[in-house]
């Protein structure tokens, strides 16, 4: 018998958080996979992106916290020094992180066999599996991330399996009668161009596909993995696997067989570089939680009150039939915004001690549709882990903490660079929260750097946070051609995501023959400090001044698309200068732009700059958290580490007595979160000198904590 506080059952994304999350607060972990390698679809095995809310299209939306860690290294890699994504590297890159942590015993090529009853509601342990023959290993608290639940199947945890007729929940989106249909499963390859031509005969048992056959399905030689290579939402996903991916295998190498040897795709110097042999499931079991998530909820995005995570991916709904269906192979249904995810959805309820994350989570099949992405798995598995803590701490069950200690949870996985939606640091062990803060300087709200000029044909926009009490002019870059008329309106908006333009503040009209340069349209309104939006229209197309890269505090608008939010920033400059990048904001309590406001400080140009904070009274710290920018309104999988705006080198001085002394120097850094632990010491406050970023002309810091634990 081996005794632990949490296990963890499944070792992809969700697991590993729950894991590392857990570990971190000083709970003895066990880690049980039953793979040699760590990272379940993210792995090496399968190969699959970390995808989330950003992948959704939703601005500064990528998830952080353990899945960013995860995430930063794979991108580039510590011990390689290169990016390892979706390579066989990155395993030992996973298996590093949860070997760092000295609180979790790790089980790899371990069976989780069943659960062992203390009685009908409660797990005492579980029976394992492994070469060294069957094992025992018992918990406090039992957390399933292995995907089709096979702990808590076995502790008689109620489930689903299938698909929601539409009455049930009231889901469009969900089939007129309930069925047993589910995702279908994929197996992956990839391939690599040689410098000479190479033939490919393939197995006689591989199927046949015609063009016709692949409609709707994107299939160049030099594509990474085809998804749409599915199988299997017409069977068991669990029983069936073996059959699953016998046909997943035929079905690989004809489509590898038609691109190759039918049709024009120029694939002759391609070869198959690997191939799956594992397969990739998208669903199997749901377990029931004491709320189920839903279509609506996702949707409409129901602000849960016990919210400990969120989502964003489009509700991704596949046809059963996977491959061999004629339709679409998907239908996303984009979301207009990011959405929570209840805790309620997380734990059994059934089994008192039982809590889940993954894409066995309690939501309905629709609601699956958009949660089952691994960057919102590894929300989940933070949180769950987390509430372990929580569930060791004070002695109770998960359906407690949700009852008791839901504030607690929340404040704990925001300290841990989890976002919650509209939840701020609310710690009160958060000295620096109550600081007074100062900067070397800030950044002043203009982009007068573009990459290059946008074509218009349509009428634009961009959102602003002013802090100025007037307009006097705003000026935008613009390359015009013949006799041009233009129009700008200015309007107050409630947010930088309002696009209602009911509230007309002031509009100016020029026109311009053939130029290039600023062009200055002339307000002269006195206003209140708040949101802003500029609308400009022309009588004919004309060009703007544009960076692909979106700023803080900044929404750009394009009035033509349904969602009208968009990437990206054109060039402007506004007279009066508003200054929103105070050195304020690190300690606003929200640690990512949102739709009100930016809440970072950024510096103006140049090196050194510093930041000082003047604690309310001296104090003894030993402590500190830093949150650094990693331009997160990039997808994961799209993501260059080191980016450019994130420190890489920084000095922290802690201050007594009007002295400032050395605390501790960092070089080449490219985390977006740091936390320095120190011996205790007795100080007025703190200050940190930014020496360098990995590229950007402005320091940048998102939330500055400090603590004596």
């Amino acid at each position: 018998m081996y005794n632990y506080d949490v296990i963890v059952v499944g070792g992809g994304i969700a697991g590993i958080c729950a894991s590392i999350s857990a570990a971190r607060l000083g709970c003895k972990v066990a880690l049980i996979h039953n793979r040699p390698v760590l990272g379940g679809n993210f792995s090496s095995e399968i190969r699959v992106h970390i995808c989330g809310a950003a992948g959704g299209g939703h601005m500064f939306a990528r998830e952080s916290g353990i899945v960013d860690e995860i995430v930063t290294e794979t991108k580039f890699s510590s011990i390689f020094g290169r990016s390892v994504w979706l390579e066989p590297s990155q395993d030992i890159v996973l298996l590093d992180l949860v070997k760092r942590e000295t609180n979790i015993d790790l089980y790899l090529e371990t069976e989780a066999k069943e659960a062992i009853m203390e009685n009908p509601s409660k797990i005492k342990a579980i029976r394992v599996e492994n070469q060294r023959g069957s094992l025992i290993l018992s918990a406090m608290v039992f957390i399933d991330c292995s995907g089709d639940g096979i702990i808590a199947h076995s502790a008689g945890a109620e489930y689903r399996m299938g698909r929601e007729g539409k009455d049930e929940f009231g889901e469009s989106l969900a089939p007129d009668k309930p069925d047993n249909y589910v995702l279908g499963s994929s197996l992956l390859f990839t391939t690599k161009r040689l410098d000479h031509p190479v033939k490919f005969n393939p197995p006689e048992w591989a199927y046949r596909f015609e063009e016709k056959d692949l409609n709707y399905r994107s299939h160049s030689p030099n594509e990474l993995n085809y998804w749409w290579i599915e199988y299997g939402g017409m069977l068991d996903t669990i029983k069936d696997n073996d059959k699953i991916k016998e046909e997943l295998t035929k079905i690989l190498f004809g489509v590898w067989d038609h691109i190759k040897n039918r049709g024009n795709h120029k694939a002759e110097n391609y070869v198959l570089d690997w191939i799956g042999q594992v397969v990739g499931k998208r669903e199997s079991r749901r377990f029931i939680g004491d709320y189920i998530l839903n279509q609506k909820d996702v949707e409409e995005g129901t602000l849960f009150e016990d919210r400990v995570a969120y989502g964003g991916w489009p509700i991704d709904l596949h046809p059963p039939k996977g491959i061999f269906d004629p339709g679409p192979p998907c239908e996303q249904y984009r979301l207009r915004d990011i959405y929570s995810i209840p805790f309620r959805c997380l734990y059994s309820k059934d089994i008192e001690n039982l809590m889940f994350a993954g894409r066995n989570i309690s939501a309905t099949h629709v609601a699956l549709g958009s949660t089952r992405v691994q960057g919102t798995c590894g929300l989940l598995g933070q949180a769950v882990g987390t509430a372990s803590y929580l569930c060791k701490k004070y002695d109770i069950s998960p359906r407690e903490v949700y009852h008791n200690h839901i504030k607690e949870l929340q404040q704990l996985l925001l300290r841990e660079d989890c976002y919650i939606i509209d939840i701020k640091n609310e710690d009160e062990n958060d000295i620096a929260k109550n600081s007074k803060v100062t900067a070397s300087s800030s950044k002043p709200l203009e982009i007068e750097e573009f990459k290059y000029l946008l074509p218009v044909s349509s009428p634009i926009g961009q959102s602003l946070v002013l802090t100025s009490s007037k307009i006097d002019s705003l000026s935008l870059y613009l390359s015009l051609e013949g006799e041009t008329e233009l129009t700008l309106s200015v309007y107050k908006v409630n947010s930088l995501r309002d696009t209602e333009l009911n509230n007309l503040i002031a509009s100016s009209k020029l026109t311009r023959e053939t130029f290039e340069g600023w062009v200055d349209f002339h307000i002269k309104r006195e206003i209140e400090p708040g949101f802003y939006l500029f609308k400009l229209e022309g009588n004919k197309n004309f060009y703007i001044g544009f960076n692909p890269r979106s700023f803080p505090g900044i929404q750009r608008i394009d009035f033509s698309t349904e969602f009208k939010i968009a990437h990206g920033v054109y060039a402007f400059k506004i007279a009066p200068i508003s200054y929103p990048y105070s050195p304020e904001n690190v300690v606003n309590g929200i640690s990512r732009p949102t739709y009100y406001g930016p809440n970072l400080w950024i510096s103006d140009k140049g090196f050194p700059q510093r930041i000082d904070i003047n604690f309310p009274r001296r104090t003894i710290i030993n402590t500190i958290y830093l949150t650094f920018d990693t331009y997160l309104d990039s997808p994961e999988y799209l993501r260059e580490v080191p980016e450019p705006e994130c420190v890489r080198d920084y000095v922290i001085y802690y201050k007594i007595n009007g002295e400032e002394k050395k605390l501790l120097e960092i070089w080449n850094n490219y985390y977006r979160k740091r936390r320095h632990s120190f011996k205790d010491i007795d100080c007025d406050g703190i200050s940190i000198e930014v020496l360098a970023t990995n590229g950007d002309p402005y320091a940048r810091i998102f939330e500055v904590r400090v603590y004596r634990f």
